[in-house]
């Protein structure tokens, strides 16, 4: 299931104060999703301490998961797998590219 995954490319890209990653296989461009993340600065009432938060607003797997699931197929058990495969992939790529990208706060 992991190696599945990972056959797809992803990239990040700031879209109007969003941060999407976005999810396309190589060979089939019409099995694609987005995750969409928005970043927060936060800083402390008593202190003043500035921290950046990143938080998931949606998501559209669909297409993922259905490309997944004809490779090797799914049951309800592996759907909690996905979802936090998804989710924890897509973050690791928000994270990393954080820096690179030109977020207007």
């Amino acid at each position: 299931m992991i190696e599945i995954f990972k056959e797809f490319k992803s990239r990040v890209e700031n879209n109007n104060g969003s941060i999407s990653v976005i999810y396309e296989h190589p060979t089939f461009p019409h099995f694609s999703g987005v995750c969409i993340y928005y970043e927060k600065i936060l800083i402390g009432l008593n202190k003043p301490i500035r921290q950046r938060a990143v938080i998931m607003t949606s998501s559209d797997m669909g297409d993922v998961i259905e490309y997944i699931h004809k490779k090797s197929p799914l049951c309800s058990e592996d759907l909690t797998v996905i979802n936090k495969l998804i989710r924890d992939d897509s973050y690791i790529n928000v994270l990393s590219n954080l820096g690179d990208l030109d977020l207007d706060l």
